[in-house]
């Protein structure tokens, strides 16, 4: 190999360290932030699930302690055709 291809390796080589290992930082804060973000909305979502089935679960007790006419009195709230 030439020597002048020898010196410009050894000043490149350097800057392509560098500019690996910045790349490699920054894709490791990069993937660090989509687990984070994934982790995040799965929580989210969890939270909502759980906040949906205690909701049911109230309503479905109320309706069960209603009586007959109160529940057909909540029921026409839902229907298009008004009795």
């Amino acid at each position: 190999m030439p020597l002048f291809l020898v010196g410009l390796w050894s000043r490149i080589s350097g800057y392509l360290a560098a500019i690996g290992t910045a790349l490699a930082i920054l894709a490791g804060v990069f993937l660090y932030g989509q687990r984070a973000g994934r982790t995040a909305a799965k929580d989210e979502q969890a939270a909502a699930n759980a906040k949906a089935i205690k909701k049911a679960g109230d309503v479905e007790h109320e309706i069960k302690n209603l009586g007959d006419d109160d529940v057909d009195r909540r029921l026409t709230q839902w229907m298009r055709d008004k009795r």
